[in-house]
């Protein structure tokens, strides 16, 4: 991957409404996951959630788009996915 130029970045998906809480959509424009940035003891972390599920906790919204993001592409596809619409079309 060149280092040398822009590049394109998952944060770039996540939506910000209202202030410290991100949405990111799915391929059918459903909510896929959140990531809200919270106080802890520790500082502020942002919290990621996928699917209603906990995925983890982030320092930075970098990170945590990232992982929110890597979930969402990793996630099954409703309906088996490209393999079954492959073989459902060679019918």
């Amino acid at each position: 991957m060149r280092e040398d130029g822009p590049r394109w970045h998952p944060q770039l998906l996540a939506r910000e409404n209202p202030p410290a809480h991100w949405v990111m959509l799915g391929a059918r424009n459903e909510v896929a996951g959140t990531i809200e940035l919270r106080r802890t003891d520790d500082g502020p972390r942002y919290r990621v959630e996928h699917g209603g599920q906990l995925i983890g906790w982030a320092t930075s919204l970098k990170v945590a788009a990232e992982r929110l993001h890597r979930a969402i592409i990793s996630a099954p596809v409703p309906g088996g996915g490209i393999k079954r619409l492959v073989t459902r079309a060679a019918r």
